[in-house]
């Protein structure tokens, strides 16, 4: 049977799951697509590490990622930007970007026809964590081009093609030596910025060197904005095609939080993620060598029905716990807090000012050209008059 990964890879999801959720890929190597077994990979990273990079050139640098290493250097650079994410702190941004997401809804609804990834979806994250960063307005145009970049790069590496992979390294050499500079600017003279926080860190008394630092970055650039702008992308998709769980939320918007939670595990944004064998194991009767890869499949563990009743049912009411789509274990992401208020924001507006909405006669949707991560490159939607009015 052949799918579209792009559009809707979980009647492929559902066929793994039925093969014992453990199987081979010859690219992406052993195959975890049921929720248990996600669960405790995800949670072993003695026996399944993260750092799946090494090897690959340092030009690129990916393998000094955080979300590339281990515990304890993992848990010591971690400890350094995770307080800037905390519900605490993350509250304090409410105002903030409560104010930059109805500016861009704003302008958005006034056109009646718009493309909700190029005029909410991305710009909204990318500022959000810009400005966390300490990044001038001006700089933030290259944000999204470097973040596509890195991304793009990592999946080629990982998928065993270095097609067009000059360009990456260009890019990302120019985003490197943006950070660099940035980062010697405020060792010389600290702002109140994530930036600056990473620039006179210390662990163990010693200061971070320019490419942990650099590469911290990186990692809060792109986790900062990619996650967030598919999930509202996934969002508007899904009620797109379950109108009436949009016309219940613009009634009871009280399931805005756990709306979100459903999209998330309903079409989680990260659909998978790769580990790579420590040492000979035995998992779920396979011998698993060392060296080996895993991918574990978050958007197929967000669907399995062991887990979750009528998995394959989009239902904001549902009582929801335990989905994947964040992670799990040491590694689970620490901006889960950010994402999940910028959301909750974007529909508490929209849920207001947008009732009604379709795709735009004559246009359609346009998904990634991967299936990795997982969402839209082009939505072009209408707003009704009545939702004009409101």
């Amino acid at each position: 049977m052949t799918f579209d990964l792009r559009v809707d890879p979980y009647p492929w999801y559902a066929e793994l799951r039925s093969k014992e959720g453990i199987s081979r890929h010859e690219q992406l190597g052993w195959l975890i697509a049921r929720y248990d077994e996600v669960r405790q990979v995800m949670a072993d990273h003695h026996t399944f590490s993260s750092a799946i990079f090494e090897g690959f050139s340092s030009e690129l640098g990916l393998n000094n990622q955080l979300s590339s290493m281990d515990p304890p250097r993992h848990t010591q650079l971690r400890s350094l930007a995770q307080h800037a994410f905390t519900p605490k702190a993350v509250a304090a941004l409410e105002p903030r970007i409560r104010e930059m997401a109805s500016r861009l809804i704003d302008v958005a609804l006034r056109k009646g026809s718009f493309d909700f990834v190029d005029d909410i979806a991305i710009p909204l994250p990318v500022n959000v964590i810009a400005e966390m960063l300490g990044i001038s307005e001006v700089d933030r145009l290259k944000f999204k081009h470097w973040s596509d970049t890195i991304v793009a790069a990592s999946l080629r590496l990982l998928h065993g093609n270095t097609d067009e992979l000059p360009e990456h390294v260009a890019a990302i050499r120019e985003m490197k030596h943006y950070f660099r500079e940035q980062i010697m600017e405020r060792r010389k003279d600290p702002k109140e910025d994530l930036i600056s926080r990473l620039a006179i860190a210390e662990i163990d008394g010693q200061q971070l060197s320019d490419v942990e630092a650099v590469e911290f970055c990186v990692l809060l650039m792109v986790a900062g904005n990619e996650t967030t702008t598919h999930l509202l992308g996934n969002a508007v998709r899904t009620f797109l095609e379950f109108p009436d769980q949009w016309r219940l939320l613009c009634e009871r918007k009280e399931l805005i939080p756990q709306a979100i939670e459903e999209v998330l595990r309903f079409r989680s944004s990260v659909q998978m993620m790769n580990r790579v064998v420590r040492a000979d194991t035995e998992f779920r009767g396979q011998s698993l060598k060392a060296g080996e890869f895993v991918t574990v499949i978050l958007g197929s563990a967000n669907r399995d029905e062991s887990k979750f009743e009528q998995a394959d049912r989009f239902d904001i009411t549902r009582q929801l716990t335990g989905q994947l789509a964040f992670g799990h274990g040491v590694h689970h992401c620490m901006g889960m807090p950010l994402a999940r208020m910028e959301a909750r924001i974007v529909f508490e507006a929209l849920s207001e000012r947008m009732p009604i909405f379709h795709i735009t006669e004559g246009k359609t949707m346009e998904p990634l050209p991967t299936f990795v991560v997982h969402g839209l490159k082009k939505l072009p939607i209408t707003a009704m008059q009545e939702a004009l009015k409101a």
